[in-house]
């Protein structure tokens, strides 16, 4: 069975924030390019939200639900029904081995069916609009339609594989109206559980002894069981690449990193005159500025305490591009203090002190080194921020590197420098591996299904960002942008300028 990290997928939007349409396949490495508000970072926070949706709890509490709802009161659930799903798990389930179960796997389609409906009324609940409000730092759904638009806001999610089970025309889609979403889910899509998912009904089954109740009785019993446990355990990936963990680093990255620790100082200082004085309202962060924050105090925790992959690639960036090491310090206040060490000093230096791009690409090390594992998705905006040309050459083959280990990236980009080694390093991979030596980035080729660049561009009618995908061009040498026109005008302004000097000399 395909596993989330071997399929992409397919992002729809249309009327969602400043993007009128958009559909993106999300390949292992995804970039967005275009103009300045024209949605990429909103769209990167879509796919965040999403992520941490999926990934994260599990969804609405089930089990709240299944309280609140009674099931077989107020849904008025048949005896039918309830004999036909007993029915059929009995069937399915007795010739599964439950206490020896150690993968997840896939609910069998006349399962999934029977409970497609009940499953569709928790799914989504309050949880994914809190999740995305709380991302993006808003206070309310309407904000996510595009200005002006009298639509709904659309979002849907399809899966991609050559695999045809996998081949759905839609994984789930979502609908945004004033300060209400909804949801639906198609009957195609496959419901994954975890292996936990019928120990309970497993037990129940087993040790209910015979004459204890009613048939009728002990069949709605169990049904009760196997229904709540499945909610309670159903992954909420349903075989959704979304349900993938992600990370998160959004731009002004060493804004942020320089301010962590005035933000630490003033949190230790406010507690301490806690009940001292009046309580002081706090400016609200986004939530991807905030997770952001708290995996940064979390690091030294990771760094001591979670197995981390066997990789040279946080150190080979700090070899060949940072020429230094960051370090991690726990220090007296319990919170982890960065430092960074040049190569050949014995002494650190408080990484506030160290250059701009040494604090831009300190982030990116830590998480991977010890956050982001391979399978992950890792978004960062503006990778080229505080970097030379050269060395945004460099970071891209890097990050080329983590994809090919198994990373999914994506990217914003305004740089141009970022597109023409991006589109060098897929031009390498229709050499061999012998013809590659000597050619620059010759060991970060990455192939064309691995690689999906998206322009934004902002049209007028109707008003809102178009996406659209930017294929790679052989005879143009690269990925044909818009900031070819930016060459293109201050060229002819260079050689408009130039005329008028010689007119000048000969009036």
């Amino acid at each position: 069975m395909a596993t989330s990290q071997d399929r992409n997928l397919m992002l729809s939007v249309r009327n969602f924030g400043p993007i009128y349409s958009a559909e993106i396949e999300l390949r292992p490495l995804t970039v967005f390019v275009g103009p300045s508000n024209t949605g990429k970072s909103y769209l990167a926070i879509l796919i965040y939200a999403l992520h941490k949706f999926f990934n994260g709890s599990k969804t609405k509490r089930p089990s709240d639900f299944y309280y609140r709802q009674n099931l077989f009161g107020q849904r008025e659930i048949s005896e039918e029904y309830i004999t036909h799903l007993h029915d059929k798990a009995e069937q399915i389930f007795s010739q599964m081995e439950m206490d020896r179960l150690t993968e997840d796997f896939t609910l069998p389609d006349e399962i999934a069916s029977l409970i497609q409906s009940l499953l569709s009324d928790v799914l989504i609940g309050d949880v994914l609009s809190a999740e995305m409000m709380r991302c993006f730092g808003i206070d309310g759904l309407r904000r996510f339609i595009r200005h002006g638009s009298k639509e709904s806001a659309e979002i849907s999610l399809s899966a991609v594989s050559t695999q045809a089970r996998y081949n759905y025309d839609s994984l789930y889609k979502f609908a945004i109206k004033k300060d209400t979403l909804t949801t639906s889910i198609p009957d195609t899509t496959p419901l994954q559980v975890g292996r936990n998912a019928f120990n309970e009904w497993y037990h129940w089954r087993q040790n209910l002894s015979d004459g204890e109740l009613a048939d009728s009785e002990r069949k709605k019993y169990l049904m009760d069981i196997l229904i709540y446990e499945l909610f309670e355990n159903i992954i909420s990936s349903f075989a959704n690449p979304m349900s993938l963990p992600a990370y998160y680093l959004p731009a002004d990255r060493t804004g942020i990193m320089h301010a962590r620790n005035v933000v630490m100082g003033s949190l230790i200082q406010g507690a301490s005159l806690a009940g001292l004085r009046t309580a002081r309202a706090l400016p609200v962060l986004s939530g991807v500025v905030a997770d952001f924050l708290e995996q940064l105090i979390e690091l030294d925790d990771l760094a001591r305490t979670r197995e981390r992959p066997k990789w040279d690639l946080p150190q080979r960036l700090e070899n060949e591009i940072l020429k230094g090491e960051i370090h991690i310090k726990n220090s007296v206040t319990g919170y982890p203090v960065f430092s960074y060490q040049p190569t050949g000093w014995k002494e650190d230096m408080q990484l506030m002190n160290a250059s701009s791009m040494v604090s831009e690409l300190a982030p990116v090390v830590l998480y991977l080194r010890h956050v982001v594992s391979p399978g992950e998705v890792l978004i960062i905006e503006e990778p080229e921020s505080h970097l030379h040309p050269g060395m945004q050459v460099a970071f891209i083959r890097h990050l080329a590197a983590a994809v090919r280990s198994g990373i999914r990236v994506i990217i914003t980009t305004h740089s141009e420098w970022v597109l023409e080694e991006l589109a060098n390093l897929v031009r390498l991979s229709d050499l061999t591996e012998s013809r590659r030596k000597g050619v620059g980035g010759a060991d970060y080729a990455l192939s064309p299904d691995q690689v999906g660049t998206w322009l934004f561009e902002s049209k007028k009618r109707p008003k809102g960002s178009v996406v659209k995908e930017i294929p790679l061009d052989a005879d143009y040498g690269g990925f044909r942008s818009d900031y070819d026109d930016v060459a293109i005008s201050t060229h002819n302004d260079w050689a408009t300028i130039g005329n008028r000097i010689v007119e000048r000399e000969h009036e």
